[in-house]
């Protein structure tokens, strides 16, 4: 059968195989074709890898389909999270350095596996090595059991049901799959975003403010316009109804707010929220636009073009608790940050 398989750069090529080839003799024709080694080739099959013992046909790869190869680093050959056939780390200490400086997922690995947190802390790798074997040998007795079930359940091809089971089976093994895949080569993917985040004063009250292109306006809930002496000047005529993941009630609009930013006064226009949030203040597209603003994150700056300044966003450290690393914003929250007026 002809089989077309295309590249990450673009290249497309064209083989010839016979249905019963494995994926390991698939793999060195590639390299021939490619010039991509076939120790770092990952070959894929409607979002599935192929694993070097899959035979092509079992994989359901018919005539005419289309592979991609991604190329990945040869284990041990950069890759400090590159794991042996056992599951252990090809290099420990490159292990143990590259999860300890990945703060993100140091704090997703002490959520979910405190014991293996501490191993990657401890200076003795041994005890990481055991661990990562240990998740490594559960995971081949599943896929067993998991094997075992579906072999069971094919002596009857009959059964509606079994048949039902079959199929959840199998998207449940390509789900783990894609996972297992997505964290040997992105594990990075799998960290929390740090949240924008610039120090502004508001009617000379210093604040924290969410700096949100998704938010239509910006916005404070009521409790906030209250610390910042701003209740006075809440117009209730602008009521309405603000909608982004939830509702909120809009009880009304201050007008001209002043706003220091990077030293600068802007005036600000600000619809007032009727309940209160973890986020007391968002800086909405309204004076993004307004401003002509861009979010660098090359530089990790608020560029201001209307004053000709740049203001930091806050490092983690600086951020309210809510806000840091692995915390998510309440959905009230979310909800008002993609708030779009209505009344």
């Amino acid at each position: 059968m002809q089989l077309t398989v295309t590249t990450e750069d673009d290249k497309i090529v064209s083989v010839d195989v016979d249905p019963g080839t494995v994926v390991e003799n698939l793999k060195a024709i590639l390299e021939a074709e490619t010039d991509i080694p076939s120790a770092t080739q990952a070959v894929v099959f409607n979002g599935r890898e192929l694993q070097n013992s899959d035979v092509l046909s079992a994989c359901g790869v018919a005539d005419g389909d289309l592979l991609m190869v991604l190329r990945r680093p040869p284990p041990g050959g950069g890759n400090a999270l590159a794991t042996a056939a056992d599951g252990a780390a090809v290099d420990p200490g490159a292990f143990q350095r590259h999860i300890r400086a990945d703060a993100p997922t140091m704090q997703q690995i002490r959520n979910g596996n405190p014991a293996l947190a501490q191993a990657v802390m401890n200076d003795d790798p041994a005890p990481m090595q055991a661990l990562l074997r240990q998740s490594h040998l559960a995971r081949q007795r599943q896929e067993e059991a998991r094997n075992q079930e579906i072999d069971l359940l094919n002596s009857d091809p009959f059964d509606m049901e079994a048949q039902r089971k079959i199929e959840n089976a199998i998207r449940q093994k390509n789900v783990d799959e894609n996972y297992e895949t997505a964290m040997e080569t992105t594990p990075e993917a799998f960290g929390s975003v740090t949240m924008l985040y610039v120090d502004v004063e508001v009617n000379g009250h210093p604040l924290k403010a969410f700096v949100d292109s998704g938010a239509q306006m910006t916005i404070m809930s009521l409790g906030c316009a209250m610390r910042l002496g701003l209740e006075r000047l809440i117009d209730s005529r602008w009521q309405g109804v603000a909608k982004g993941v939830g509702t909120q009630k809009i009880i009304g609009r201050v007008h001209r707010a002043p706003i220091k930013v990077a030293g600068s006064i802007l005036p600000c226009a600000i619809t007032v929220l009727e309940k209160e949030q973890d986020m007391d203040f968002i800086f909405g597209l309204d004076m993004l636009k307004r401003h002509q603003c861009s979010i660098d994150l090359k530089d990790n700056l608020l560029k201001i073009e209307t004053i000709g300044k740049s203001i930091p966003f806050l490092g983690e450290s600086e951020l309210p608790s809510f806000a840091k690393a692995m915390g998510e914003p309440e959905e009230a929250a979310a909800g008002a940050a993609g708030a779009s007026g209505g009344g």
